[in-house]
């Protein structure tokens, strides 16, 4: 259980980090919604703070037979999703902008500096594939394990291996997580061991990061905190029980304003056949939270 102290350092480095940030991404923000009028382009919806509310999508954007969603990633301009089968690319009130198939079981995502990073698993092994904003794949790297949660912080891809033991449906407590340079795809430093104290399946779903610390959420054993908290060393900083094993991102400032930190969330819905009907998707306060 982490301290008070700890909880209110949790709680007030992303508003620092945004305070510093806010007049520069503001800028960016409101450069990318007048380049597209400029330019003719097709009309981007970018929201205001007070805009920002909860959406849900439908099979105008999902594929039916895709499973349910993986990851997502926010942008200023868009909210990137994964499926097994598809990319979607959506503004902020869920009009679809466009789709891609992918050719395997494409796990979580990250936006970072202008690149969406894609987890990708298919025959025992992993890919980190670089897309840009139009969902065309620039570069990939293959990996010798199957992989899953991605993340990117300080120019270091924190990549989700999942379990140390196989098969990693089984309960456990010990999780891979490699480290990779975000420029080169490089491994940079050993596979490491991961262990927040409770016991899991699958490894890291989602990881995510608000510029200071990272999120990692997993498919939890008996009710155990699904979120964990940590810093760049893999030192564990609290737990949370929040269900977000679907898609766990951290708004941009730019977009969450100054006063707040949030999280956007994705949840699947399925149909009377367990196929996928839709994806909802709400924003949660970080101050908000109780973490442990």
């Amino acid at each position: 259980m982490c301290s008070r102290s700890t909880r209110c350092n949790i709680l007030s480095i992303g508003r620092n980090l945004r305070l510093a940030r806010m007049l520069s991404m503001k800028a960016i923000f409101a450069t990318v919604c007048l380049s597209a009028a400029l330019l003719g382009c097709e009309a981007v919806h970018c929201p205001s703070t007070e805009e920002l509310r909860p959406f849900a999508v439908g099979l105008e954007a999902l594929d039916k037979n895709g499973g349910h969603v993986q990851g997502i990633a926010a942008a200023t301009d868009a909210l990137y999703v994964s499926q097994q089968s598809r990319l979607v690319k959506l503004d902020w009130t869920g009009r679809v902008l466009k789709t891609c198939a992918v050719p395997a079981h494409t796990g979580d995502l990250f936006w970072c500096n202008g690149r969406l990073y894609a987890a990708l698993a298919r025959g025992g092994k992993g890919f980190i594939q670089i897309y840009d904003a139009e969902l065309n794949l620039k570069r990939e790297r293959e990996v010798e394990r199957g992989i899953d949660g991605i993340a990117v912080l300080d120019g270091v891809i924190y990549l989700g291996m999942g379990s140390k033991a196989q098969p990693s449906k089984n309960p456990h407590r010990v999780n891979v997580i490699g480290m990779f340079d975000a420029e080169t795809l490089e491994e940079i430093a050993p596979h490491a061991e991961f262990d927040y104290g409770y016991e899991t399946k699958y490894g890291f779903q989602n990881i995510t990061t608000d510029g200071k610390l990272l999120y990692g959420s997993f498919y939890a054993v008996a009710g155990a905190p699904q979120i964990v908290v940590f810093d760049k060393n893999l030192r564990v900083r609290a737990t949370h029980r929040l269900s977000a094993n679907q898609g766990l991102d951290v708004i941009p400032a730019a977009l969450a304003g100054e006063d707040r930190s949030l999280f956007i969330r994705a949840k699947t819905h399925l149909d009377g056949k367990k196929k996928i009907a839709a994806c909802s998707f709400d924003f949660i306060p970080l101050e908000g939270l109780e973490w442990r």
